[in-house]
């Protein structure tokens, strides 16, 4: 990158920001003027609604920035404030996913040394977009185990139809939040599990309380079966951007993509496996159901010094507790309402 040897440390006046300081004054937020002009104006920094570090390139009235595309870890959009009576647009960077903060802030310093250097702000954000992609290629391993794009790739797809439904429908995605299950909205929860072959009936669980119906509320797993192809049209790529372009928040649905592991859904290592959907089943985990949860032990919770339960099930056993395809539906409806 140009401008080596500037440094502005644009990490550190985040954390500022986010301790408080830098109190607006003149913008309806509080940003940190850096001292770096471009055509337009002064480049400020900023943090987003959720501490997210955002970057703020000054627009002339009438600048119409190019179409740029910065992948989930990256939005790219067009802030308006208003100052003295006028409005004043910028073209607002926002990285979206909190390991990749380091990497964004040594971009930013490089962007801010080559304005200052004459070059000017659009030029700089796109070099600036190609050079975060470069050194996240250079910071990332290089693999991406095949079942965790799978189990994504399958999620993902649960999410678009929701979509298709209700724009805000991103909201009862909740596995990447941390909740024990993947959907949920209300008394209705459902759990998805990809299987990379249709013939195998063994799914893994991967906590105790995975399969724990919420009180009051319904359970179902879907059990999706897809099968690695060349050439198939499921991708984190293609799912990922579908559903960013459905969702009525897309800042927030990219940073739930981020918090699922994928901080930019045209990473190549994401996208290195294609599928294709060979079976889709529906179970209703009700009592009787296949399953271990902590109700179902002696004491009620774990034994002392065990920290987590990971079992395995077959489904081949779970046959009478098949749903049809309108108790799928059903689901959708009440996910999305």
């Amino acid at each position: 990158m140009s401008g080596e040897g500037l440094k502005f440390a644009a990490a550190d006046h985040w954390t500022v920001l986010r301790g408080g300081g830098y109190q607006s004054g003149e913008l309806a937020i509080p940003t940190f003027p850096t001292g770096v002009y471009g055509e337009s104006g002064q480049v400020r920094l900023a943090v987003g609604s959720a501490s997210e570090p955002r970057v703020l390139l000054p627009l002339a009235d009438q600048e119409s920035p190019p179409d740029l595309h910065g992948g989930s870890a990256l939005s790219i959009g067009i802030s308006s404030f208003r100052f003295k009576g006028r409005s004043i647009r910028f073209l607002d960077l926002i990285c979206h996913s909190p390991e990749l903060e380091g990497v964004f802030g040594d971009v930013v310093d490089s962007m801010l040394a080559r304005i200052k250097h004459g070059e000017g702000c659009l030029d700089s954000a796109r070099s600036t977009i190609d050079d975060f992609r470069a050194l996240l290629v250079r910071e990332r391993a290089s693999h991406v185990d095949q079942r965790k794009v799978a189990g994504l790739v399958a999620e993902l797809l649960v999410l678009n139809r929701l979509l298709d439904r209700a724009t805000s429908a991103w909201a009862a995605w909740r596995g990447p939040l941390g909740d024990r299950h993947d959907f949920r909205a209300g008394d209705t929860s459902l759990e998805v599990k990809a299987a990379l072959r249709s013939g195998k009936s063994i799914i893994t669980i991967n906590s105790i309380d995975q399969l724990e119906t919420p009180a009051n509320g319904t359970l179902h797993l879907l059990r999706i079966a897809i099968e690695p192809v060349s050439g198939g049209h499921l991708s984190i790529s293609g799912l990922g951007r579908s559903a960013i372009a459905k969702s009525d928040d897309p800042e927030r649905l990219q940073a739930l993509i981020a918090s699922a592991g994928c901080s930019d859904v045209d990473d190549e290592r994401w996208n290195k496996h294609m599928f294709r959907v060979e079976s889709e089943q529906l179970y209703d985990v009700r009592p009787g159901f296949p399953r271990i949860t902590l109700g179902m032990l002696t004491a009620g919770t774990l034994p002392q010094g065990v920290n987590g339960v990971t079992y395995q099930i077959d489904l081949s056993v779970a046959r009478p507790f098949l749903c049809d395809a309108a108790v799928y539906d059903d689901i959708e409806h009440r996910l999305t309402t």
